[in-house]
């Protein structure tokens, strides 16, 4: 018996979702998080608004949605493999570079956007941190097994990084001056680190 084909559900289609999330990062950074409606996102995407809600259940949901693009987008452009093979030095900026460049594209307007919102609603602000949480884990178990960082917490040498990395990010949006130069600003978060590690053996 020939099995009967059926078309995926409007929710499995990770092309269509990932072009709502685009519509929405647009409409976000013009119009702001309050302004924007699902019927605008719909428009921009090009889509009927109910077809908006198959994918997502409102605005909050597509602010999660964004946190997490931008995680899955700074992890991806993390080869495991090449960063093995890194020095310390190489390994700490291409790392630390990463999550600069998310959160500088389109002049750090998603970033502005995140951070209004999550430092205002606690459910947010925790997602976003979980967020930026998982990459740091990935990061500190990488450098757990390298041996010459025996008895350092790789965990909050990380977690200092990330910190500087939301640091330089934010002081750039509160001065309206763009985000930081991501090559730049991760050599000298990298430097503060070596100097940290350095000083902690001393």
């Amino acid at each position: 018996i020939k099995a009967k084909r059926t078309s995926p559900r409007p929710a499995d289609d990770p092309q269509r979702r990932a072009a709502i999330l685009q519509a929405a990062q647009v409409r976000f950074a013009q119009d702001g998080f309050h302004r924007t409606t699902m019927r605008a996102v719909a428009r921009q995407a090009g889509l009927a608004e109910g077809t908006l809600y198959h994918h997502f259940r409102g605005k909050d949901d597509l602010l999660l949605g964004l946190f997490s693009a931008l995680g899955e987008q700074a992890q991806a452009s993390m080869d495991p493999a090449a960063l093995a093979s890194m020095n310390l030095r190489a390994f700490l900026h291409a790392f630390l570079a990463a999550p600069l460049t998310a959160l500088a594209q389109d002049d750090a307007a998603l970033f502005r956007v995140i951070i209004s919102e999550a430092l205002i609603r606690r459910d947010l602000g925790q997602a976003f941190a979980a967020g930026l949480a998982q990459t740091a884990g990935l990061g500190a178990q990488a450098l757990a097994a390298r041996p010459e960082l025996r008895g350092v917490d790789t965990a909050e040498l990380i977690r200092l990084g990330m910190a500087l990395v939301l640091g330089f990010t934010l002081d750039g949006a509160l001065n309206h001056a763009g985000p930081p130069d991501a090559q730049a600003t991760a050599s000298r978060i990298t430097d503060a680190l070596l100097a940290w590690v350095a000083g902690g053996r001393a």
